[in-house]
């Protein structure tokens, strides 16, 4: 970006780069239907491990898993926040490619342990 160019080529650059964001978000927002596609089924096993071995009402099983939906999907978040990051810093605003993947499938990843770990814990009463 030259600093001594005038303010009118600076506002196009911002154009520019509009469509770019538009599709890093529209890419991660069908993403997270498949996160939370993935999510659901250990979810549900845990709710109804709550409900059926825990002895956790149902409605408040509900209010847990809604709280627990709601976090996964800020923790979600910080995979276009990095994906936004890096391409800023190190790819000059160009896609990453599959990084993408990468950053979603480790997320997703650690996700999945974060529940089974859960449930685990609620199976064998650990500590």
């Amino acid at each position: 970006m030259d600093p001594y160019a005038p303010p009118s080529s600076t506002l196009n650059a911002v154009l520019e780069q509009k469509p770019a964001l538009r599709e890093l978000v529209l890419a991660w927002e069908r993403l997270r239907i498949f996160y939370n596609a993935l999510l659901l089924l250990p979810g549900l096993l845990i709710l109804f491990t709550l409900v059926t071995e825990e002895n956790i009402g149902f409605i408040e099983a509900l209010l847990m898993g809604f709280a627990v939906a709601v976090g996964a999907n800020c923790c979600f978040f910080l995979g276009p926040a990095s994906e936004l990051y890096l391409r800023g810093l190190f790819r000059k605003g160009e896609p990453i490619g599959r990084g993408r993947w990468l950053i979603f499938g480790s997320g997703t990843m650690l996700s999945l342990m974060l529940f089974i770990l859960f449930l685990g814990q609620l199976k064998t009463g650990w500590p």
